[in-house]
């Protein structure tokens, strides 16, 4: 069955949503798509109708963040190129770095211009002055399109190949399950070579993933030769949102040593103290009973505040704790505490006391990073090693002047001592798109880590920790490249996950990842339920590797795997 109508004309539409309730205005002036085979009589937005192309802030004569918008687009081509152009805004919203009521949009004069050949990959955005634009060779026309969400209700549509169309209507679905493979006869003499025939699960498209299975040998006699039906059930892992109601922010989770540890900020308890727990899975971290340990709490004139993000890492081999910690009021600082050789996670006396993160020249680490003369706090701190080398990625923030908003630095650090800095910082990322800097929050925190064979994926978050619009976006770069040069990483354009894109998750992020002990990696992270309701609750899913080899934050379990495919059976023949 065809996707669409052959006979039709096949066209791509760039539009602007309205702003609702849970779609703020600073994500509807932004540029969407929507695609169609039957000549604009049905459209089908990309991207889950979230905006896919969006301006980069300003910046004002204190380095503060003035957010940037997009409105009355067009679309014109010129031979295989296609180019979206819209007319800039910005939101002036603060005034001596004070957030005001309501937001004031000016227009700048300018337009902002996108290039692409597959409406898959962008160019930047890049700046254009209105003589230029005006110059242009629009073709594209305008179209009402009353099944989309549009401003005034126009859009501007383009005529497209149909294979385009109908690559860019695959790929506006969401990854999802499409089969289940088993190998047809099995010749054992062991039920030991059970446990290595496993499910090949593929998806829509095109990657797979290999699960166990859980085989059931009760009816089979391994030393009579002979032909049985054995029939097992795919393992894999299920966790409810919320994994348990009791509110943690910024949750991290690592397995080491035969077993899983849990921390995270500590909420209920008003982010006093750091408590671990340990349990033999993942699941039952969460269970009534599990092993919990306070492993350093308030203590007055020296560890009284911002008990913030804590995170185990690996360096060379020893466990470290990469945690915010402040001294008294209102002072965030990056700290590393680390464990004793053949120490035990959950005895508070086998940590160090926490080192305070100090650059090559020994300043701490919030002492005019930039050589700006500026200081301020540091937060969120996380750890990776690549080819024996270990590297920190961290937000930082200042008031001087005005509010920087909070922005990413990454550094090499000491694999010995990783409190200690042997590259001096880099900014690595400030919130530059209306995603990350929205509602008056201009905010890149809580960055973590996946290293594959051959790339180093950083998600971060951005937007308002606590509300419908926080978000997870990445940095990607080559694990050959020097990772202490910033021009070596890419930032997404979008968000790799933002609120519900898994149906009824809202304001997901400040994320973390772990890999289990048969090698599948899982995300862990903070949300909400409710439109507008605050409270963090935590969540856990596995993350998916697409075709493109790249994580894939947002597969649901149904998506992963329905309930009713998870029983199989084979013909088994034993020798």
């Amino acid at each position: 069955m065809e996707l669409y109508n052959t006979s039709e004309r096949c066209l791509i539409a760039a539009y602007i949503r309205n702003a609702a309730p849970d779609y703020s205005v600073y994500l509807a002036e932004s540029v969407h798509f929507a695609v169609s085979s039957d000549n604009a009589k049905n459209f089908k937005p990309l991207f889950m109708g979230y905006g896919m192309l969006f301006p980069k802030c300003h910046f004002n004569e204190n380095n503060g963040i003035v957010s940037a918008g997009v409105t009355d687009l067009r679309i014109c081509r010129s031979g295989s190129e296609y180019s979206i152009i819209g007319r800039e805004l910005i939101r002036n919203n603060k005034k001596d770095g004070i957030w005001a009521v309501g937001c004031e949009t000016l227009y700048t004069g300018k337009f902002i211009k996108w290039t692409t050949s597959d409406f898959v990959n962008f160019s930047e955005p890049q700046i254009c002055d209105s003589d230029k634009v005006e110059a242009a060779d629009a073709e594209g026309e305008s179209c009402a399109c009353p099944q989309l969400d549009i401003r005034n209700g126009d859009a501007v549509m383009i005529e497209i190949p149909k294979a385009m169309a109908d690559e860019l209507a695959v790929r506006s679905n969401k990854i999802t399950f499409k089969d289940v493979l088993l190998p047809s006869d099995i010749c054992v003499s062991d039920p030991k070579e059970l446990d290595k025939i496993s499910a090949k699960v593929l998806y829509s498209d095109g990657s797979v993933h290999i699960k166990r299975i859980k085989w059931d040998t009760s009816g089979v006699d391994f030393s009579t030769p002979g032909k049985y039906t054995v029939s097992g059930k795919i393992c894999r892992r299920r966790f409810p949102f919320p994994i348990e109601s009791r509110p943690w922010g910024d949750p991290i989770i690592t397995y080491y040593n035969g077993k899983y540890y849990f921390i995270g900020t500590d909420d209920a308890e008003g982010q006093k103290k750091f408590e671990a727990r340990e349990a033999d899975t993942p699941e039952t971290l969460f269970s009534d009973g599990v092993k919990r340990s306070t492993i350093l709490s308030y203590t007055e004139g020296k560890w009284e505040s911002t008990f913030w993000a804590p995170e185990f890492h690996i360096a060379n081999g020893r466990m470290c704790l990469f945690c915010t910690l402040g001294k008294g009021g209102f002072d965030p600082q990056s700290h590393v505490m680390m464990l004793r050789e053949g120490g035990d996670i959950m005895n508070p006396a086998d940590w160090s006391e926490p080192h305070r993160c100090v650059m090559p020249d020994g300043r701490y680490l919030n002492n005019s990073p930039l050589g700006d003369g500026k200081h301020g706090i540091t937060l969120d701190m996380t750890y990776f090693e690549v080819k024996d080398r270990g590297f920190v990625v961290w937000s930082y923030r200042t008031w001087s002047g005005t509010d920087s908003g909070s922005m990413l630095m990454i550094a090499e650090a000491d694999v010995n001592q990783p409190w200690k800095l042997i590259t001096f910082p880099q900014l690595f990322s400030r919130p530059c798109y209306s995603w990350e800097n929205i509602n008056g929050t201009d905010n890149n925190e809580g960055p973590h880590p996946i290293v594959t064979e051959d790339k180093v994926y950083v998600a971060y978050s951005g937007g308002d920790a606590a509300g419908d619009t926080y978000v997870v976006g990445a940095m990607v770069a080559d694990t050959c490249a020097e990772l202490t040069d910033v021009s070596v990483w890419k930032k997404s354009m979008v968000p790799t996950l933002a609120s519900n894109f898994v149906e009824g998750e809202y304001g997901c992020g400040h994320n973390g990842f772990f890999t289990d002990e048969f090698g599948d990696t899982y995300i862990t992270y903070h949300g909400h339920k409710t439109l507008g309701v605050s409270d963090r609750i935590d969540g856990i899913r596995r993350v998916h590797f697409g075709c493109d080899g790249m994580p894939y934050l947002y597969m649901s379990e149904n998506e992963d795997l329905p309930a009713d495919r998870e029983n199989v059976s084979i013909t088994l023949t034993v020798k």
